[in-house]
């Protein structure tokens, strides 16, 4: 559970590049995106548990999904997030 919140708190960091600023529904996207990859990567196979585990995580990460709105986002963020293969990728490559 640990992994999830270091690359939530990287989204929600993102860079002061020029791009649009993110609306909450950019920052909804990247935040169940990171949860999508976290999640399968820790083997969670069962798409009803997946969907209980990110709708609590949600619930509990909150305030940190408030913070993401109005940031910058780089110009080919969205796509970049929709295609990402990890979180790793995501967060480093698709938010810097």
């Amino acid at each position: 559970m640990q992994a999830l919140f270091r690359p939530l708190a990287l989204a929600c960091a993102l860079s002061a590049c020029s791009g649009p600023r993110a609306t909450a529904d950019d920052c909804g996207a990247i935040f169940d995106r990171i949860v999508e990859l976290e999640l399968h990567e820790m083997g969670y196979r069962d798409p009803v548990l997946a969907e209980r585990r990110r709708v609590e995580l949600r619930r509990a990460l909150a305030p940190e999904l408030q913070r993401c709105v109005g940031r910058r986002l780089a110009p080919t963020a969205r796509a970049c997030v929709r295609e990402a293969r990890t979180a790793e990728d995501l967060t480093h490559r698709c938010l810097r």
